[in-house]
């Protein structure tokens, strides 16, 4: 039999677990999550008398203060019993997940599973936390089971549902299970109303797209729920139809030929543009103006990407894609078509001649833009630039590395045309300081650099010096190594692109590396759990590029709701560093800085200084 001394002890135990796994006494800043990252959770079934440490723990989530509510959950749900018990544990638990203590709330969620005891709704708040605290860790095929059970108990609430069904079929989606992905986007359209079923549509035309006509065809005998059947049958439709009114014609006709089929809870808007690029049809205030063609084609559809990432996991106004074709003149004329079409804020256009032709036309009333590049003598009330440059990172460095005390830098980059721009930024910005180039070399990329390090650093580096790397994640391990067996201690500065596939597992061959430009993609947990999750799913097959652009993505949406929110002040912590609005209409973008310690990314409170 269980004593209430046995209980009390387990509740010694639990508390010494979770603070073995981060949830430390220590911990009283406020955390702020991604408001949509952890959608509301089931509430447990019964009112509890608050004990004076769990009134103090609610107001502690209030103020965001999410570890030490946690701890005072726990300590609350230690000196009672029963029903009170588990709600504690279950606050717990939710506390923790807010707080980014995954692990904590899967252990916490995991001790309400084995305490209750046919309370369904309870069971369901454990399995939806423990869900999410699994896919923060990237356990996946756990968290999908977590979800389906979620699905399976009647008690839980619509909006949980829906919100475990669009996680499903993201996550199904990624393993390569499209039509079970789109059974759950397809079923959970009766649980939604007002912009989430547009958001819904959205997505459900997105897969569409991206599947061949071979594959929709294959699909339209595998799937016994009608209105999937509905659903692939129009995108099949809209493929052989691109005229917009014969589409429609035709659309109807089948609709009429087969009366046994519920109808798709969609708009006419819906019918009418199914199929086409769910990017471009989309309602939404936020609107992105963006090169479609050559080489930047892909990496704008990267920006899409992200800022889309952006929106579903911020719950957030929508995004619509305005694809110019290099064409200065249908950029100005896509510009002016969104202002007419009640886009608030436009991200882009991107391109020099693309800026200037959209501030030709912008009049003083026209939404902001936040331009995504530079453009001379283009200055007007409402438009910022957040610089997509390699450039930045590069005059980043040089004007932080001075301003800390750095006087003298060593320069290696590789033999091709993006190293050479990229030394050449830095370069220009390090002289224009006054700081004093040591040292150049050149290598070439994939073989050893032992003698290009021999060369560079053959006088030995003082203490106010650092070399400034150029490198990919292929390059940079055998750059350092190199750099390490001349000199063990100058400081080595890169702004690397570096590919979010391979790391963090070898992140210990980066070590000595003291910045960089992208550290979201190194360990996504640093900034936003979910993001490199999501953005897995739309970019499956992304280049280094892309990841850069899709971050930028991320970053650029936080930043357009800033504008429309009218709040300019403070820093954001963003995917590719902190960001801040500058007087001039610049978003300045401050590289992170940061050392590996065994393996694992540490994010540093600011440059190092010389000799540190």
């Amino acid at each position: 039999m269980t004593t209430p001394a046995t209980l009390k002890a387990s509740f010694r135990l639990l508390m010494t677990l979770a603070l073995a796994m981060g949830l430390s006494a220590c911990a009283s800043m406020p955390h702020k999550a991604p408001p949509s990252s952890n959608p509301p959770p089931v509430e447990t079934a019964t009112a509890v008398s608050q004990t004076p440490q769990a009134e103090r723990a609610d107001q502690l989530m209030i103020t965001g203060h999410y570890q030490e509510a946690a701890k005072d959950y726990i300590h609350a749900a230690a000196d009672v019993r029963g029903q009170a018990q588990l709600d504690y544990l279950m606050k717990a638990a939710q506390a923790s997940l807010q707080g980014q203590k995954p692990q904590v709330a899967i252990l916490l969620a995991n001790e309400v599973l084995r305490l209750q005891h046919g309370n369904t709704t309870l069971r369901g708040a454990a399995l939806w936390v423990r869900a999410q605290g699994l896919m923060d860790q990237g356990q996946t095929p756990s968290a999908k089971g977590n979800l389906e059970e979620i699905l399976t108990i009647t008690s839980t609430p619509q909006e949980v549902r829906a919100r475990a069904m669009g996680t499903l079929a993201t996550l199904y989606t990624q393993e390569g299970h499209e039509l079970t992905a789109l059974n759950f986007l397809i079923e959970r359209d009766s649980l939604l109303g007002g912009d989430a079923i547009a958001e819904n549509h959205r997505r459900i035309h997105a897969l569409l797209d991206q599947q061949s006509v071979a594959k929709l065809q294959n699909w339209q005998g595998r799937s016994g729920n009608p209105l999937v059947q509905e659903w692939i049958a129009i995108a099949l439709i809209t493929r052989q139809n691109p005229d917009p009114q014969q589409r429609q014609t035709a659309i109807r006709a089948w609709l009429a030929a087969h009366p046994g089929h519920p109808p798709i809870n969609f708009s006419d808007d819906d019918a009418t543009a199914a199929g086409a690029s769910a990017l471009n049809r989309a309602p939404g205030g936020i609107c992105a103006l963006l090169p479609s063609s050559g080489f930047y084609g892909p990496l704008s559809q990267a920006i899409a990407a992200g800022m889309e990432t952006a929106a579903q996991l911020r719950s957030g106004p929508a995004v619509r894609i305005l694809r110019s074709t290099g064409n200065p003149s249908y950029t100005a004329v896509l510009f002016e078509r969104g202002v007419r079409e009640g886009c608030k804020i436009f991200v882009g256009p991107w391109l020099p001649q693309d800026i200037n032709a959209v501030a030709a036309v912008r009049k003083p009333g026209d939404p902001p833009v936040i331009a995504l590049g530079t453009a001379s003598d283009v200055r007007q009330p409402g438009l910022y630039t957040l610089s997509l440059s390699r450039d930045v990172a590069a005059r980043q460095i040089a004007t932080q590395s001075y301003a800390a005390g750095y006087r003298h830098a060593y320069v290696l980059y590789p033999q091709d045309s993006s190293g050479a721009a990229i030394q050449a930024d830095f370069i220009t910005a390090w002289k224009h300081l006054g700081g004093d180039v040591s040292g150049v070399t050149t290598y070439l990329p994939g073989r050893s650099l032992t003698s290009e390090a021999q060369q560079l650093l053959s006088a030995p580096p003082g203490r106010h010096s650092f070399v400034f790397l150029v490198t990919a994640a292929k390059n940079a391990n055998s750059a350092v190594t190199a750099i390490r067996q001349i000199n063990r201690t100058v400081p080595v500065f890169s702004p690397a692109l570096l590919h979010g596939a391979a790391l963090p597992s070898d992140a210990q061959g980066l070590s000595g590396i003291e910045s960089v430009d992208m550290p979201w993609i190194i360990n996504p947990g640093q900034s936003w759990p979910q993001a490199s999750l999501l953005l897995r799913t739309n970019l499956p097959n992304a280049s280094d590029a892309q990841w850069r652009m899709a971050a930028f993505g991320l970053d650029a949406y936080r930043m357009a709701e800033r504008v429309l929110d009218q709040d300019m002040s403070g820093s954001l912590n963003g995917a590719t560093g902190v960001l801040r609005f500058a007087a001039d209409g610049r978003i300045v973008r401050d590289m992170e800085w940061m050392k590996v310690e065994n393996g694992r990314v540490v994010p540093l409170s600011g440059v190092p200084g010389p000799g540190a």
